[in-house]
């Protein structure tokens, strides 16, 4: 793979049902990010949907002989995307869920919600919402299941041990916590919390997904000053590395969109794609795309960015896309026992055996016949060579 190849896997830029060919061809990013729009029936039939989704596939095994990430805010109540359009209608709050039927409701509804992605081939749910929030005018409260942070971190990792169990990408999002602060996509939030405060609430509930193998963590735009009073956590190195090395996360590290309000103020100038890059981001979520790609691989060039680090990240990518792209199995209620395909396939397959194992026993047994004659055969010695 070339530098470009190897830095356009670390883009999730948002699908455009126009030109998605032209992106895989042009810039080979490692997937999409998809939002309701792409599945609004006014416009477009589930068929031609699907068809449209599933043909990115293909063109990215074409192009570059790797499976797309394809990403989508399901976490139910305000952010829906699939569901709005079909299904059974729009999936409820995990907090609603969570008041009626705990953990058992979580965990069913979270079922429901990857069978019904999977039909429209997407691999990456962008959820749970891992942050705590107790106080209901909180921007966040809404998107949480409202609790203390033992009850939330059991929640966080049943909800997790699901998704892995089901081999479906899920993501905890917004690391490092995102507490009251205000809505990101219209501006800049300052946390002012202390270190502590994180460390004995916030990071109970990521810790608890990190524990069950979550394979990736989207890093929140807010400022979160304990750390770093400069840059919003998805452009600091600080929180990054905090990430790593404290909570011990080695899988993939994911921005929020850096298309978003918050983060333009806050560059000094320098794209936020290249800042992203270089704080320890392996995934890059954008709006932006061809600016935001042009910008990091101006800055390969000019040596800004090391290719150490876009090899490292790469390296991450498709060690998660080998593990969750390339060796999915269906979950249990995508399993059919009676499914004919199913069964002429295992008989297939069985014939096929008997049929290597036979062939193999017949050449050894015409082997050991050969060898047999040889050794009754009575060897003269030759004049000369023998005493």
């Amino acid at each position: 793979m070339s530098i470009e190849e190897r830095a356009g896997q670390m883009f999730f830029p948002r699908f455009n049902i126009t030109n998605y060919t032209e992106d895989i061809e042009k810039k080979k990013p490692g997937g999409f990010m998809l939002f309701a729009y792409d599945f609004n029936t006014s416009y477009y039939s589930k068929s031609d949907i699907q068809n449209y989704i599933n043909n990115s596939q293909i063109k990215s095994n074409e192009s570059i002989g790797l499976p797309l990430g394809l990403a989508v805010d399901e976490e139910g109540g305000k952010v829906n995307r699939v569901s709005l359009f079909f299904g059974d209608g729009p999936f409820p709050s995990p907090q609603e869920i969570y008041n009626k039927s705990n953990i058992t409701g979580i965990l069913q509804t979270d079922q429901k919600k990857r069978n019904l992605l999977r039909e429209f081939y997407l691999n990456i749910n962008l959820a749970p919402v891992a942050d705590l929030s107790y106080n209901s005018n909180d921007y966040i409260y809404n998107r949480t299941i409202g609790r203390l942070p033992a009850e939330a971190a059991n929640y966080i990792g049943s909800d997790v041990e699901g998704y892995v169990k089901d081999n479906f990408s899920c993501t905890l999002k917004h690391f490092p916590g995102y507490g009251n602060n205000s809505d990101t996509h219209k501006g800049i939030a300052i946390d002012n919390r202390t270190y502590e405060h994180f460390q004995q609430e916030d990071f109970k509930t990521f810790q608890a997904g990190i524990d069950k193998k979550a394979p990736i963590v989207l890093v929140s735009h807010n400022i979160v000053t304990c750390k770093d009073k400069k840059y919003p956590a998805s452009l600091s190195k600080a929180w990054h590395d905090i990430l790593r090395s404290e909570l011990k996360f080695s899988g993939l590290i994911m921005t929020d969109d850096l298309s978003m309000g918050a983060i333009k103020d806050f560059t000094d100038n320098i794209s936020e794609a290249v800042l992203a890059v270089k704080a320890g981001n392996d995934i890059l979520l954008t709006s932006d795309y061809y600016i935001h790609y042009d910008a990091v691989i101006d800055a390969i060039k000019k040596k800004d960015i090391s290719e150490e680090i876009i090899n490292t990240a790469c390296k991450r990518i498709i060690a998660w896309k080998l593990k969750y792209l390339l060796n999915h199995e269906p979950s249990y209620e995508e399993k059919k026992e009676d499914d004919p395909d199913a069964t002429t396939l295992i008989i297939v397959l069985i014939v096929l055996a008997a049929l290597v194992v036979g062939a193999i026993i017949f050449f050894l047994i015409m082997w050991l016949k050969n060898r047999s004659k040889s050794d009754d055969v009575d060897i003269e010695p030759q004049a000369g060579l023998v005493d």
